[in-house]
């Protein structure tokens, strides 16, 4: 079993500031208008909305969302210098490779190989190559891929961007029907799409993000959840190495 203190004191300030970030949006919403957005009352549902959607957002959520997010990115590049033997400070260029398009040339390639050169064990790099957001169905929604695009977003352009809209907290098996429904009526936002599910759940103004892989609106907290446990799950792999 490998010793990963410094990995999991990332991994634990990252959930912890996830619970952080939930309290404040909740707070957020609390302290205004339409904690609950009407359901019966479309011209109501309609006002309430826009009440919303003309709301400021806390510039500390955009920034703590950018600090959770990369933690749970450079957790993965400590990975490979976990992994890595014989590594100096003059390495600058090891770090954990994430691919959307496959190394299609030998340039593309040999930098994916100097990435990991370093590392020994052979299921660590297999592993790696794994997975890549390549080998996934649709690359862009893969959650390494989000994790490192918004983290490149953070680092250099701009704060991680969202936006004020409405979600419906579901029973988690309506999840894959919600989410069937949103991918055949791509002209709808989050917001018309939870008021058609409006009777399964409680529906409620949420923060969003404004791109989130090939998805548009997906709720903050929700979101940071899924790439949470997805980076937990990954590293349990390598944990056993």
């Amino acid at each position: 079993m490998q010793d990963f203190t410094g990995i999991n004191a990332k991994l634990k300030r990252a959930e912890e500031n996830i619970f952080y970030l939930d309290e404040q949006i909740s707070l957020f919403f609390q302290e205004g208008d339409y904690a609950v957005l009407p359901k019966d009352d479309r011209e109501e549902f309609l006002k309430a909305i826009q009440y919303h959607r003309n709301r400021i957002i806390p510039p500390r959520f955009s920034v703590l969302a950018g600090e959770i997010l990369h933690h749970l990115r450079s957790c993965f590049d400590h990975i490979t210098w976990h992994f890595s033997v014989g590594i100096t400070k003059e390495h600058t260029w090891i770090d954990f490779p994430v691919l959307r398009n496959r190394p299609s040339n030998s340039n593309d390639r040999r930098s994916f190989k100097r990435k990991v050169e370093l590392i020994q064990n052979t299921d660590t790099r297999r592993l790696i190559e794994t997975l890549q957001p390549y080998n996934a169905s649709n690359p862009v929604d893969d959650p390494l891929w989000v994790i490192h695009d918004f983290d490149i977003v953070d680092k250099h352009r701009e704060l991680v961007l969202s936006v004020p809209s409405g979600s419906v907290f579901f029973p988690t098996d309506m999840k894959p029907i919600i989410e069937n429904y949103q991918r055949v009526h791509p002209e709808l936002d989050a917001v018309e799409v939870a008021r058609q599910f409006q009777g399964y759940g409680t529906l409620m103004p949420y923060i969003s993000f404004r791109d989130f892989g090939g998805r548009n609106f997906r709720p903050v907290i929700p979101g940071l959840v899924e790439l949470f446990n997805y980076t937990l799950g990954a590293i349990k792999q390598f944990e056993s190495f």
